[in-house]
C-alpha cells in the first residue's frame, strides 16, 4: 500500500531543534545515538560515479530489512521526502517525459496545426504540495506507514501509463526512534544512526556498502 501523507509534522519535532552543529545534522541527523554509517550508493556505470541522493531500490529494501530488525514500531515509520523534485510538480518541467508517449498520430494530422498536449499533471494533490513541511535545513513531506512501503508514495502516473518514480526517502524514522536515516539531495551514500547492536548488523550485510562514520565534522571533511 502507498505511504500515507500528513498534515500534520510534529512527528519530527524531536530532530528538527537538535543543538548539533548544522553540517552534522544535515549530514548525519540528529545527534545522541550509539554509532553512525554510511551506506554508500550504486555506482551509475563504469567511472564509479555514484547515485547522488538516490539509495536504489535493491539497496532501499535491503536496508529497511536490517532496519526493521531494530525498531519495536516497523509499521509505525515517518518518511520525509524533499520538495524540490521538480517532477513533483508537473507542467512543463517533466513535459518532456511524456512527449513522445500515447497512440500514435494519423498521418494526415501531421499538416494540420497540433493539438498541445496536455500538461502533466502534479504527483500530489494541492493540499498536500502547499500543506505543511518538515524544515530540517531544506524543507520536506511528511508521510506515515509500515517501513516495507518505505518509497511507495503513491503519486499520481505522468500520463498514458507511465509510471512516476521518485526518489528514494531523503529522511527516515520509527515512532520509538530507535535510529534515523537521512539522505542528502547531493551526497553519494546514506547516513544512518542507531545502536551499535544495528550498524554492527548493516556492516556484516553483504547486500550493502557500508563504512563506519564519526559524529564530528572532520570525518565529513
Amino acid at each position: 500500500m502507498p505511504l500515507r501523507p500528513l498534515a500534520d509534522v510534529s512527528p519530527a519535532d524531536w530532530f528538527v531543534g537538535d543543538a548539533a552543529p548544522g553540517i552534522l545534522r544535515a549530514n548525519l541527523g540528529p545527534s545522541g545515538f550509539e554509532s553512525y554509517v554510511r551506506v554508500l550508493h550504486s555506482p551509475m556505470g563504469h567511472d564509479d560515479e555514484r547515485y547522488e541522493g538516490h539509495l536504489e531500490e535493491r539497496l532501499l529494501r535491503a536496508l529497511c530489512e536490517v532496519l526493521s530488525a531494530h525498531t519495536a514500531t516497523p509499521d509505525d515509520c515517518f518518511f520525509g521526502l524533499w520538495d524540490g523534485y521538480g517532477d513533483l510538480y508537473g507542467g512543463d518541467a517533466v513535459g518532456f517525459l511524456t512527449a513522445f508517449s500515447g497512440p500514435m498520430r494519423w498521418p494526415g494530422r501531421i499538416f494540420g496545426k497540433e493539438k498541445p498536449p496536455p500538461p502533466v499533471p502534479p504527483a500530489f494533490p494541492a493540499s498536500i504540495l502547499e500543506g505543511p513541511k518538515v524544515a530540517f535545513f531544506h524543507d520536506y513531506l511528511l508521510f506515515g506507514g509500515p517501513l516495507s512501503d518505505a518509497g511507495a508514495w503513491g503519486a499520481a502516473s505522468y500520463g498514458h501509463a507511465i509510471r512516476r518514480d521518485i526518489n528514494s526517502p531523503n529522511l527516515m524514522w520509527p515512532a520509538d526512534h530507535a535510529w534515523f536515516v537521512t539522505t542528502t539531495i547531493e551526497n553519494t551514500w546514506t547516513a544512518v544512526g542507531g545502536t551499535q547492536e544495528l550498524t554492527d548488523a548493516l556492516l556484516r550485510d553483504d547486500r550493502l556498502e557500508v563504512v563506519r562514520t564519526r559524529y564530528d565534522e572532520g570525518a565529513l571533511r
